[in-house]
């Protein structure tokens, strides 16, 4: 059965949401493997979705949807704090930089909405004697 663009959308950008770094992967690709090795070698913990491994059968689908939010259709395709780092050479270049960990540091980016600030509670207004209304 064939998924829907929704499921699919709303699967990438959970992920990439729920998680401070997120890399979309294929098990037998060796830049994917080379940055799992790095992300771990730097201890940054992360979540990987190998696309060809999936049981759903929709790694073209999530594939095709990333290459459309990203402009990048090649795997690893890495998210940092819901900023698109890029492929292999890009985070391994953001990686020993440093430029990586200001991702993971500061504000979140395009792909992780900020959280909903609560609107500030009024001061009570006081009446002409002082008191609170």
């Amino acid at each position: 059965m064939p998924t829907t663009a929704k499921v699919i959308s709303t699967l990438v950008k959970d992920h990439i949401i729920k998680n401070d770094v997120m890399v979309f992967a294929k098990s037998y690709c060796p830049y994917c493997s080379r940055v799992r090795s790095e992300l771990k070698k730097n201890n940054i913990v992360f979540d990987a979705i190998d696309l060809d491994t999936r049981e759903q059968n929709d790694g073209s689908e999530i594939q095709a949807y990333l290459l459309e939010i990203t402009g990048q259709r090649t795997v690893p395709n890495v998210f940092a704090n819901g900023h698109h780092v890029g492929g292999c050479d890009e985070t391994l270049k953001a990686l020993s930089n440093g430029t990586f960990k200001k991702l993971l540091e500061g504000p979140a980016g395009k792909f992780r909405p900020k959280p909903t600030e609560k609107p500030e509670a009024k001061a009570p207004v006081p009446d002409q004697q002082g008191a609170a209304m």
